[in-house]
């Protein structure tokens, strides 16, 4: 029995000393004989099954006690700093070493693998990697990151400067693409390793690269230790190489030049990380988990360049809208972009902002922000047919159009101008909104249709139509933002009026005009309009007659003959003529009476272009004026020196208007004003020889009352009815006073008034001490 125990004990070390390795030890392990034969031993006391858990108990212990400490000591000593990554750098030493412990036990391994039962459920070789990565990377310093970071940032670098240098020696077809990126080739620096070119280190630098993944892969920590670094280097390579390459040019396409550039350079070098240089020794055979682990990254790497991308173009929107239609690749790049990420969301609240910040600002003209808005729906067009990024971003203009006083106005002008001098201009010449539409099965259209039909995206308004947003119609969606043809309609007959009676206007081209309106507006309701401009050709005609049947003499008048009931209101202000002038419009009207029998005129002085010739002693000034300044000059004929007051009782015109308009002549060196508020005529002084045209602020002046003014007319109605309403029921509150004016005033008269309009009046009314405001109701004063 002792002899039996001896036996069973020596077996016991033999095996002991034979599977762990003789790390400092002189004494020679068991050979292979020896080995077997304790094993033998421990199998025939049924005792072999003990081995392995012992063994990775052992392997544990020296893990925790011995290979641990001593790897991680590498990166715990402060003159290791990241930038050691040469021939006796850190990170290649310490993985030299750890590789060359582990590799110690794959033989022990191997002999206990023998020893199992068949049909274990996991290699003890696999079981001794994860022990051995559960217990060596569960807490990994920070410094360790610098250092894998470094050196594999070094070695990409090396590698495209080997791939660069090899391309030069042979030049292929993406040769060209690259020569801006290659950088100065007379330089004395390598772009790889940054050292002088006789002294470059980037050969040295890759043969560590390949060895250390050599050793990494057989670790089975590869992907484990330079996995975070690789994505870290590539993400950083490939923004800066779009930020590089991509940044304020719009006028080409760079998403297939990119996934090229990705998969030649990029991907290429990820390829070497895992298998090694192709073709060579030190390739290696990999598993099906790590390509498919590859053909994962390579997914989200293109994922990532499509991000990149569109994030720049994201930030550089505004500038690619202005660029409009120059700019069209690089929203064909970024409609590609948001079909395959998810920047949409992005995409909406960086335009918003920068549309806020760069274009809604009191500095910026009304005019501009309809440029700037008609932009917009050209480009977010092209990346969202289905309107629906139109209608988040494009919302904000719309409000802020809304606010601005001109905005009806400036849209209008901008329909009527010279076809090319505006986009309006030009979408009214496209005809008929309703050819124009996309999106929409028409009758008698394809009956297959259905099947072309997609959803809107998830981001849109459920209380819209489709139709609505996809209509491509940009008039359409400038008129929907005051939600009424009216006021477009009547904003157009009064820009009309004052073309026509300022006579700056092309009757060919307003008749054009004015067709093109009806095809969108209809008929009716542009019968004004209509009118107009036949009263123009009739006033022609009516001109033409008089002259050639010589029915006046002396100063030429030509008439323009209105139908009152048809144009939109007039200002109106008085004007007393010279006598000369009125006598000349009195045969005017006398020669329309012998023309038209049994109707007359009624004249607006106040209107019109006066075509004067006025002699000095040394000059002659030809000039067109307005009448108002006109008089003003006609009336020094008869004496040299007026005051302001006599020539306003002279003309019947307000003090305050003739100052301004005596302005034009002082500017042209024909009065002066000497003592103040008395103006004298100077027959002398510089020449001003051709035809000098109306000052800016004569010529843009309306000859229609603004909407403003036209609304405080309608308004004095209702403040009729309100101070009958407050004399016979003392005081009211607001919801009474507006009831009672929809149940009287508003029954049988068009015009309506809402309620908080109606406040707004009121405590005008208030502030101007017409009316009192006491417990939440109006009262008139007692002292009226």
């Amino acid at each position: 029995m002792a002899a039996s125990v001896e036996s069973l004990g020596g077996a016991w070390s033999t095996v002991t000393a034979g599977l762990l390795p003789c790390r400092g030890q002189t004494k020679a392990p068991p050979t292979d004989a020896v080995l077997k034969s304790a094993i033998a031993v421990l199998d025939h006391h049924g005792v072999t099954f003990i081995i392995e858990e012992w063994f990775l108990d052992s392997l544990q212990a020296d893990l925790r006690e011995n290979i641990g400490p001593a790897f991680w000591n590498h990166f715990s000593s402060e003159s290791n700093g990241p930038k050691q990554h040469g021939a006796d750098g850190t990170l290649v030493t310490a993985f030299r070493e750890l590789h060359a412990s582990l590799s110690s036990y794959l033989p022990s391994v191997d002999v206990l693998e023998r020893l199992r039962q068949e049909g274990a459920k996991q290699r003890l070789k696999d079981k001794v990697l994860l022990i051995f990565k559960a217990l060596l990377f569960y807490d990994i310093p920070l410094k360790f990151h610098g250092v894998v970071k470094e050196f594999y940032s070094c070695a990409f670098k090396a590698c495209e400067e080997e791939l660069r240098k090899k391309e030069k020696a042979s030049p292929g077809e993406d040769g060209p693409e690259e020569e801006e990126e290659d950088g100065d080739e007379d330089s004395l620096t390598c772009g790889g390793c940054e050292h002088d070119k006789e002294h470059c280190t980037c050969t040295e630098t890759l043969t560590l690269f390949h060895q250390l993944n050599s050793q990494l892969h057989s670790l089975g920590l590869l992907e484990r230790v330079c996995g975070e670094a690789v994505t870290a280097i590539i993400h950083d390579r490939i923004q800066q190489h779009i930020q590089n390459t991509c940044q304020g040019e719009f006028e080409s396409q760079f998403l297939l030049p990119l996934e090229k550039w990705l998969n030649s350079k990029v991907l290429s070098w990820l390829h070497l990380v895992f298998k090694g240089t192709p073709g060579q020794t030190g390739e290696r055979e990999v598993s099906a988990k790590t390509q498919e682990s590859l053909d994962r990254w390579q997914t989200r790497l293109l994922y990532f360049l499509y991000q990149t991308y569109g994030t720049l173009r994201i930030s550089e929107m505004f500038d690619i809208i202005v660029e409009f239609p120059d700019s069209m690749s690089a929203l064909e790049d970024l409609k590609v972009c948001l079909e395959k990420t998810d920047l949409r969301q992005t995409l909406v609240s960086s335009l918003r902002s920068a549309i806020g910040r760069r274009l809604l600002q009191p500095g910026a003209t009304t005019s501009d922000v309809l440029s700037q808005y008609i932009l917009l729906v050209k480009s977010l067009r092209v990346l969202d047919p289905t309107g629906v990024l139109l209608e988040l971003v494009g919302d904000r203009i719309r409000h802020y159009l809304r606010t601005r006083d001109d905005t009806v106005r400036k849209i209008v002008e901008g329909l009527t101008e010279e076809e090319g001098g505006s986009d309006l201009a030009d979408e009214l010449m496209k005809g008929d909104p309703i050819s124009l539409e996309e999106g929409v099965e028409e009758e008698g259209g394809d009956p297959w249709a259905w099947n072309k039909w997609e959803p809107d995206p998830i981001d849109a308004d459920p209380s819209k139509t489709s139709k609505s947003r996809r209509s491509p119609d940009i008039i359409s969606l400038l008129i929907s933002i005051y939600g009424s043809k009216e006021l477009f309609i009547k904003e157009y007959q009064s820009v009309l009026c004052n073309r026509i009676l300022s006579f700056n206007y092309d009757l060919t081209r307003e008749l054009r005009n004015l067709e093109l309106l009806k095809l969108r507006f209809g008929e009716s309701q542009l019968g004004n309009c209509e009118v107009m401009l036949k009263d123009v050709q009739d006033s022609k005609r009516v001109n033409d007659l008089i002259k050639s049947e010589n029915l006046m003499e002396g100063v030429a008048v030509s008439g323009m003959i209105i139908s009152a009931q048809y144009w939109p209101q007039l200002k109106e202000t008085k004007l007393a003529l010279p006598p000369a002038v009125q006598q000349r419009f009195d045969s005017y009207t006398q020669a329309f009476q012998t023309v038209k029998a049994s109707r007359t005129l009624n004249w607006l002085p106040q209107m019109g272009l006066v075509d004067l010739d006025i002699e000095l002693k040394n000059r002659r000034l030809s000039v067109m004026v307005n009448p108002v300044v006109a008089t003003i000059i006609m009336h020094f004929q008869d004496k040299e020196r007026w005051t302001l007051d006599e020539l306003s009782t002279a003309m019947q015109v307000p003090s305050s208007v003739l100052r301004r308009r005596i302005t034009f002549w002082q500017n042209y060196g024909l009065i002066r004003e000497n003592p103040p508020g008395s103006y004298v005529l100077l027959e002398e002084g510089a020449d001003h020889h051709g035809d000098v045209m109306i000052d800016s602020d004569e010529e843009t002046e309306s000859a229609t009352a603004s909407s403003q003014e036209m609304r405080e007319e309608e308004m004095q109605m209702f403040w009729v009815y309100v101070q009958g309403m407050l004399t016979n029921l003392d005081s009211l509150p607001l919801e009474r006073i507006h009831s009672m004016l929809k149940m009287f005033a508003m029954r049988d008269n068009p015009i309506e008034i809402s309620l908080p309009e109606l406040k707004a009046f009121l405590d005008s009314k208030v502030r101007s001490q017409q009316l009192l405001l006491s417990g939440g109701k109006y009262k008139l004063p007692k002292n009226r």
